[in-house]
């Protein structure tokens, strides 16, 4: 249309595109291997139209000796050559030292499983079927240089002995990754991960010469592998062989054959730990070693630095030196058990406010009080729930800081005290700075350290108020109770960082919508939350959780694995009465969480009002 309209010349525009070409590219030369002149030529004037280097060789021993000096980015090879086949090329080309592996196009005349199987073997990613035309050639040459830009740097080790499976796993990780390695059994991938020292390595557990377990234990030995994580990728699907594999110091366990996408977001996620890290310090205590490293492993994926003892007596001794944030311990261990070492902590005042988590397979109620009669923060039953155990220590943590907080405006209070005292100041300023610190310090107690809403705590003692102002005025009361809709799906999809802010930008949602006065929003825990109303009837407080409801929906907050909508949603449950009819706060709890469970069981993003049975 340019050209028709006499806007441009047709070799201005062909010199634009070029100019766009060359400024585009981020690969350069391209080596073309092909035995039939012909097709040779034809190869070469289209790929060098495009403003690319190029350079053709006639046979394999031809295209080897020119790769040395003109180190190609990209290698265009026919499969059969007259001395050699392009898988042998390819082969031998990457094995030339000082050249780094191209990125390889195969042509052949039929594109078969056969063909790309051991294409991919090869290392062969890209195949065009004969006769080639140029729309093909430069869309496959422009597809290499975006996924050459978009591959992560991280290297990744495949050690498998069979041919089929190192495929599998090299083509689910091919689009994401660059350096990929593969080695045939386990003596072969150990050797070859002490060299390479690769990032991630997925380990076959049944394979000659050495087997999965034995390599990943012998990697464990050495400082230089020790901390590699291993992904156990095997057709033995058993609970026996899972211990094993976490024994041996595996992080995974993926089982043949694995979903399309499985392995590779885990790797991602994997990679994508290592790039933060908490400044909390955890203490795991347990004689496990299984228990202790699972414990090591997902701590550390959430970020935080973890230090793990094999009884209680060298986890006691250590803690002047590691000084940990939380401590994590089973109840029952040789020599210090588990209550042994939380009762050392509260008898020393360095660690008698440090939060202790017991951990341990027994259901005894006895085991429970004794644990809380000893000090114990918190206890959780093996075997245990990964995002539940991360839970509960971030609460403890939090609290911990808000504790450490408070301590920390006790401390500034008292030293002011002390001066004023010794400056002879005044008393009635003093008193009123008291007041007003003692103000602030109330309201940090009253608030949910994540959101700002009102806590837990803070909740309950405004609906036992709000009832008894209603019982006097005989005013009616209204309770909004709401829960994010597949939040554990979230968390476990996008990571507990991104479930955090899910939840501040809900909250923050419900306090611009409850934004009256008297209006009491609070965090009922975890993805949970609840309104108070005071004076407010049923079609009040209806009003008010739709107008939440289509809020948090018009956030478009995506939330791929909703079964209910892509974004995240609420479900919404409401109750109203007339105090002093009903049950107290507790009925009234009790009525909206059913109106809950009501939007829940009807399919969820909605609002439902309680109705008696």
């Amino acid at each position: 249309m340019l050209i028709h309209g006499g806007i441009l010349t047709a070799e201005a525009l062909n010199n634009a595109l070029v100019e766009f070409n060359q400024s585009r590219k981020k690969l350069q030369r391209i080596l073309i291997t092909e035995p039939t002149k012909t097709v040779g030529k034809f190869l070469a004037g289209t790929v060098a139209k495009h403003g690319y280097q190029t350079l053709v060789a006639y046979s394999g021993k031809e295209a080897l000796e020119k790769a040395g000096e003109f180190a190609p980015e990209i290698l265009i090879t026919s499969l059969e050559l007259a001395d050699m086949t392009g898988y042998d090329l390819y082969k031998r080309m990457i094995a030339v030292e000082n050249l780094k592996a191209p990125y390889t196009i195969l042509l052949t005349s039929d594109v078969t499983d056969d063909i790309l199987q051991k294409g991919m073997e090869a290392g062969i990613t890209h195949f065009l079927k004969k006769p080639v035309n140029e729309t093909e050639l430069t869309n496959s040459i422009i597809g290499i240089e975006r996924s050459q830009s978009e591959k992560r740097g991280e290297k990744i080790l495949i050690v498998d002995d069979s041919l089929s499976a190192r495929s599998a796993v090299h083509r689910e990780l091919a689009s994401g990754w660059d350096k990929i390695l593969t080695a045939e059994n386990g003596l072969e991938g150990l050797e070859l991960a002490i060299k390479e020292r690769p990032d991630i390595i997925t380990m076959d557990v049944e394979m000659p010469e050495m087997d999965g377990l034995t390599a990943c234990k012998r990697l464990k030995d050495y400082p230089e592998t020790e901390n590699i994580p291993v992904i156990f990728i095997t057709s033995l699907d058993s609970p026996e062989f899972r211990q094993k594999g976490f024994d041996a110091g595996g992080v995974e366990y993926f089982t043949k054959p694995f979903k399309t996408g499985a392995l590779a977001s885990f790797v991602k996620m994997l990679c994508e730990s290592k790039n933060f890290t908490k400044l909390e310090k955890v203490m795991v205590v347990d004689d496990s070693k299984t228990t202790r490293h699972i414990f090591k492993y997902f701590l550390e994926k959430n970020g935080y630095r973890v230090y793990t003892y094999k009884d209680g007596r060298e986890a006691v001794e250590a803690l002047g030196n590691v000084e940990p944030d939380i401590v994590v311990t089973d109840c029952y261990m040789p020599g210090l058990d588990g209550f042994g070492v939380i009762r050392h902590m509260r008898q020393d005042r360095r660690w008698a406010k440090t939060p202790a988590i017991m951990v341990t397979s027994s259901t005894s109620k006895t085991d429970v009080i004794k644990a809380f009669a000893e000090g114990a923060s918190d206890y959780i039953t093996k075997p245990f729930d990964e995002s539940e155990v991360i839970a509960r220590i971030n609460l403890h943590l939090s609290n911990r800081k808000l504790v450490r907080n408070l301590e920390a405006e006790q401390n500034k209070l008292r030293d002011t005290l002390d001066h004023l005292h010794k400056a002879n100041a005044t008393l009635e300023k003093l008193a009123h700075d008291l007041e007003e610190a003692n103000t602030r310090l109330e309201a940090l107690s009253q608030a949910d350290g994540l959101t700002g809403l009102a806590n837990r705590r803070h909740f309950d003692g405004r609906l036992a108020n709000e009832w008894n102002r209603a019982t006097r005025e005989r005013l009616p009361l209204s309770l909004i109770m709401m829960d994010i809709d597949h939040f554990k799906k979230y968390n476990d999809g996008y990571g507990h960082l991104a479930g955090d802010d899910c939840i501040r930008k809900v909250a923050d949602c419900i306090k611009r919508v409850a934004s009256r006065s008297s209006d009491m929003p609070a965090r009922y825990g975890g993805e949970e939350f609840a309104v108070i109303l005071s004076n407010t009837d049923e079609a009040g407080a209806g009003k008010v959780a739709e107008q939440i409801r289509r809020g948090v929906e018009e956030l478009n907050l995506t939330h791929e694995y909703s079964p209910t909508l892509p974004v995240a949603t609420l479900s919404l449950g409401h109750a109203t009465v007339f105090p002093p009819a009903g049950a107290g706060p507790e009925g009234l709890i009790k009525m909206a969480d059913a109106a809950l469970y009501a939007s829940k069981k009807d399919g969820r993003n909605r609002v439902s009002a309680h109705r008696p049975d």
